[in-house]
C-alpha cells in the first residue's frame, strides 16, 4: 500500500473511531436516564460474562468478518431483564465486549473504539424492537407466540444493523484492496438469525422455570458457538488445501512462481467489474488458483 493510501486509511480510522465512540457513550447516557439497571445484579453479571466470553472468542467466518452466538445471549438476557431494564442492561453488556486482552497487548485502539459504538447501537436497536413487540405484560405459556415473534424480529434487526455497520466500517477503512467480498452469507445469516430467535425463547424459559434452567441455557449457548467454530475450521481447511496446491505447483514449475496468484488477482478484479457477488467472486478466485493444477501430472522432462 502506498504512503498516501496509508495516510487516508489512518484518517478514516481516527474519524470512525471518534464518531462510533461518541455515539456509544451518548446512547448509554440516555438509556441510563430512561431505564433502570437490571436486577438482581448477579444475573446481569452472569449474562454479561457469557457475552464477553463469546465476544473475546469470536471466530473468523469470512475475510475480516467475525461471528459468535452473542446475539443469542443478548436476546435471552433482554427477555429475562424485562421491558423496564432490558435495553440498558443489554447495551452495557454490549459495551464490554469490544475491550479484549489482545487489543491491549498489541496496543490496538481502532477495533475497540468502533466496535464499542457499533455493538452498543446494534444491541440498543434490536432490544428496543424486542421490547416494543413483546409489550409490558408478563411472559406466560399463553403468549409465547408474542415472545417468538418479538425474538424473530429482534434477531433480524440485530443481524441487519450489525451487518450494515460492520460492512460500512470495513468499506470505509479497507475498501476492496485489503478485504475480499464476503461469500456464502446465506449459510451464516440463517443460523445467526435462528440463534437470536432461540435466545428469546430461552429467556422465556428462564422466566417460566427459574434459575434451574440456567445450565440448559449455557449448553445451548456453547452449542451455538461450536457451530460457528466448525464453520470457521472448515473454511480454514479449504484455504489451507488451496495453499498446498499452489506450493506444490510452484515447486514443480519454478518459472511460473506467482503466476496463479496473479491470475486470481486479475480474475477477481474482472469479477468485481462484472458485478459478481461474494460467493461468485470466491468461486472465481478459487478456480483461478487451481487452473494450472494439471501441471502436477506432467513429467518434468
Amino acid at each position: 500500500m502506498f504512503p498516501n493510501e496509508l495516510a487516508k486509511q489512518q484518517e478514516a480510522k481516527i474519524r470512525l473511531a471518534i464518531v462510533f465512540s461518541v455515539l456509544g457513550l451518548v446512547i448509554l447516557a440516555l438509556l441510563a436516564v430512561f431505564q433502570a439497571f437490571p436486577e438482581p445484579l448477579w444475573l446481569w453479571v452472569l449474562f454479561a460474562a457469557a457475552f464477553v466470553f463469546f465476544e473475546w472468542n469470536t471466530v473468523e467466518v469470512n475475510d475480516k468478518l467475525f461471528a459468535s452466538p452473542s446475539v443469542m445471549v443478548i436476546l435471552t438476557a433482554a427477555v429475562v431483564f424485562g421491558p423496564t431494564s432490558a435495553v440498558l442492561g443489554c447495551a452495557v453488556m454490549a459495551a464490554l465486549g469490544p475491550f479484549q486482552p489482545v487489543d491491549l497487548r498489541e496496543h490496538r485502539w481502532f477495533q475497540p473504539a468502533v466496535n464499542f459504538g457499533q455493538m452498543v447501537i446494534t444491541a440498543t436497536v434490536s432490544v428496543a424492537v424486542l421490547v416494543f413487540v413483546m409489550g409490558t405484560g408478563p411472559v406466560s405459556s399463553s403468549n409465547m407466540w408474542r415472545v417468538a415473534l418479538a425474538s424473530a424480529l429482534a434477531a433480524i434487526t440485530y443481524g441487519l444493523v450489525n451487518y450494515q455497520l460492520v460492512s460500512f466500517i470495513v468499506r470505509h477503512v479497507y475498501g476492496h484492496r485489503d478485504v475480499n467480498a464476503w461469500s456464502h452469507m446465506s449459510q451464516l445469516v440463517v443460523p445467526y438469525l435462528g440463534m437470536g430467535f432461540l435466545g428469546g425463547l430461552l429467556g422465556a424459559t428462564y422466566l417460566l422455570i427459574g434459575p434451574a434452567s440456567l445450565p440448559l441455557i449455557g449448553i445451548v449457548f456453547f452449542t451455538g458457538y461450536m457451530a460457528f467454530e466448525s464453520y470457521a475450521k472448515l473454511r480454514e481447511a479449504q484455504l489451507s488445501t488451496l495453499a498446498g496446491f499452489i506450493k506444490a505447483l510452484e515447486a514443480k514449475d519454478l518459472y511460473t512462481r506467482g503466476h496463479t496468484e496473479r491470475v486470481a488477482y486479475f480474475s477477481n478484479m474482472i469479477g468485481q467489474e462484472m458485478g459478481f457477488n461474494g460467493t461468485q467472486l470466491e468461486t472465481l478466485r478459487w478456480a483461478a488458483l487451481i487452473h494450472d493444477v494439471g501441471k502436477l501430472a506432467v513429467p518434468r522432462e
